[in-house]
């Protein structure tokens, strides 16, 4: 409720009315300067008899200032003073994303050979997922998003890359610096641990307050290490309401051992996407990769602001009958004490 002292407003609904306060100024002049010829000002009623000595201009014109500051507050209420302003918001869902990359040995096969220049699967799934971050972005030169992305990098065991965040400038920095690390791990190259890639992505998402939570895991293999299955991983992901799109990259490589030896496990992996409520996409080269990231990501469109309006009280009434009340005291006054006789 408007507060009677203070008269606090956030906003005018109709402000064009208080260009009115330009007449109400001229006239509050006219009256002050202007006196109706032949005409003498006396009091009407018995204190005025009291009084003794000239009035000051001021008190004799106190039916006017009166007057004035009427108007001036009907004017305000005209002008529909608006309190309690508060910005109501309806907003779509807000989405957590981890995406899940394979850096295992067998993403060194050659993918796709792009403006002359070869590129293995690491290297094209690098360019996809950065299309895949630069349309989630509400203007391309910017560095934060609207939704939190993570990034989780696994071989014969997985690992936290880069934690959710809204920082893309920074995810894309974490993800161009991703390689496979041939000396890590010297014996086990070619294994690819899916179920706990999948486990450690869930892990992580379900301590988000974010009502949409998904999974885009990206493989060449199939699941060859670890201790958790991939089915188990995905039914945990279901109980938590964490989508799962899973990708199959690369195209057969008859040249590379590792890629030879670590068939994708299609099976698996539509598995995988089936029980979460996801789905699973086939890429051989750039162009298919880039177009799966890109149907995921109009999958998992997100509004952060689908419409806004304010909420508020009226805050007219105090003015109306304030200067209602201020211009009935002047008109009293004028007959009471300042009546002009001719």
């Amino acid at each position: 409720m408007m507060d009677w002292l203070t008269l606090d407003i956030d906003s005018l609904k109709h402000p064009h009315f208080l260009w009115l306060l330009i007449p109400a100024a001229l006239l509050l002049g006219a009256e002050w300067i202007v006196r109706p010829q032949g005409a003498a000002v006396v009091s009407t009623g018995e204190v005025m008899a009291r009084v003794r000595g000239q009035l000051n201009t001021v008190f004799q014109k106190m039916p006017v200032i009166l007057r004035f500051l009427g108007l001036v507050l009907l004017i305000f209420a005209l002008a529909r003073p608006l309190t309690g302003m508060r910005p109501v918001i309806e907003s779509a869902e807000v989405r957590d994303i981890m995406l899940t990359l394979d850096v295992s040995g067998s993403m060194t096969a050659t993918a796709d050979v792009i403006q002359g220049h070869a590129f293995d699967r690491l290297g094209v799934t690098k360019l996809a997922v950065k299309d895949f971050i630069a349309n989630r972005k509400v203007d391309a030169t910017d560095r934060f998003g609207t939704d939190r992305l993570g990034l989780i990098a696994y071989a014969s065991w997985a690992w936290i890359q880069t934690p959710l965040t809204l920082d893309y400038g920074l995810l894309e920095y974490e993800l161009e610096g991703l390689e496979i690390d041939t000396l890590m791990e010297p014996n086990k190259h070619n294994q690819t641990a899916i179920g706990e890639a999948v486990g450690l992505s869930v892990s992580n998402l379900i301590k988000s307050p974010a009502q949409s939570k998904v999974i885009v895991l990206l493989t060449d293999g199939n699941n060859n290490a670890g201790k958790i299955d991939p089915l188990t991983a995905a039914g945990i992901a279901k109980d938590y309401g964490i989508r799962v799109y899973t990708i199959g990259a690369g195209a057969p490589d008859v040249r590379n051992q590792r890629a030879r030896q670590n068939p994708i496990d299609e099976v698996t992996l539509k598995k995988i996407a089936e029980a979460t409520g996801g789905k699973y996409y086939r890429a051989t080269n750039l162009d298919s990769l880039q177009e799966a990231y890109r149907e995921i990501n109009e999958l998992e469109t997100t509004e952060i602001e689908t419409g806004k309006y304010y909420e508020y009280d009226e805050g007219f009434f105090p003015f109306a009958v304030l200067g209602g009340g201020v211009m009935m005291v002047s008109v009293l006054l004028r007959r009471k004490w300042f009546e002009v006789l001719p």
